[in-house]
């Protein structure tokens, strides 16, 4: 670590210590039929303008922040994230082998049918068939799992100095275990199971976020000129708190519109 870039870093751990508290403490006034507790509608709140919200599901009684197809999609998203860079593949630069790349995207076809039937039922149209909420959270899962496989080359050979030539998932075990974590976690969403609430929550609420996150601060760091030059993840500090705080503003103006466009019946 750099001295130019302690200073960074310090804040950055102060900046994610604040948002972390103002999730867990920020004194807010759930609406009144709100089924679940005070940190749970921080996080819903959050998200409130970037996720539908519309077709949720809940464990124990108590609502998850995402709708039951965003569950899926960014939980599973967190999850591919994880175990991509738990095996050491974080630093690769070439998408995965052309049939595990298709095998990874049938799933995101199949979503998009579910996604359309569900449509048709909003629209009053005739649907192929009932949608029901276990259903979206599965496809989505098996859809979200995709995107470590394919974000992960575009942000290495953009930006690492040093990164590894070689495929993302190139074993026909590793794309197996991105499945069974994606069936994995579809199922403990809609379980029922009490002590599975909070992981699920967190894991899809910090999917979502992060996503953008990621977006924003690949962004800022190719526009202040990181192109090749990034050799380890604390060098971006800088762009990190730039992108934090695009990502915050986004999220805060977005909820905000739509919380508005709500209370004043425009939606």
């Amino acid at each position: 670590m750099t001295p130019t870039l302690r200073p960074w870093i310090l804040a950055a751990v102060g900046l994610y210590a604040i948002i972390v508290m103002a999730i867990i403490g920020w004194p807010s006034q759930p609406l009144p039929d709100w089924p679940s507790n005070r940190v749970a509608w921080n996080m819903y709140a959050s998200v409130h303008g970037v996720c539908a919200q519309i077709h949720n599901s809940g464990i124990d009684g108590q609502q998850l922040p995402l709708c039951a197809r965003n569950t899926g999609i960014y939980g599973a998203l967190t999850l591919s994230f994880a175990i991509i860079i738990g095996l050491g593949q974080g630093r690769r630069t070439r998408f995965p082998p052309v049939w595990q790349l298709i095998l990874l995207l049938i799933p995101v076809g199949i979503m998009a049918v579910d996604g359309f039937n569900s449509l048709f039922v909003d629209l009053g149209w005739q649907p192929l068939y009932t949608p029901q909420n276990w259903l979206r959270t599965l496809t989505g899962a098996y859809a979200g799992i995709a995107a470590a496989p394919l974000f992960i080359p575009i942000f290495n050979k953009v930006l690492c100095a040093r990164c590894e030539e070689r495929p993302m998932v190139e074993h026909t075990w590793i794309l197996l275990l991105l499945w069974v974590a994606a069936g994995v976690f579809a199922w403990a969403t809609h379980s029922n199971i009490m002590w599975a609430y909070w992981p699920v929550a967190i894991i899809s609420w910090v999917g979502i976020v992060s996503i953008l996150l990621l977006s924003n601060t690949f962004a800022v760091a190719v526009a202040l000129g990181y192109d090749h030059s990034v050799t380890k993840l604390w060098q971006l500090a800088r762009p990190l708190i730039f992108g934090t705080a695009i990502t915050v503003a986004e999220l805060a103006l977005m909820a905000w519109l739509r919380f508005s466009f709500e209370s004043n019946g425009w939606m």
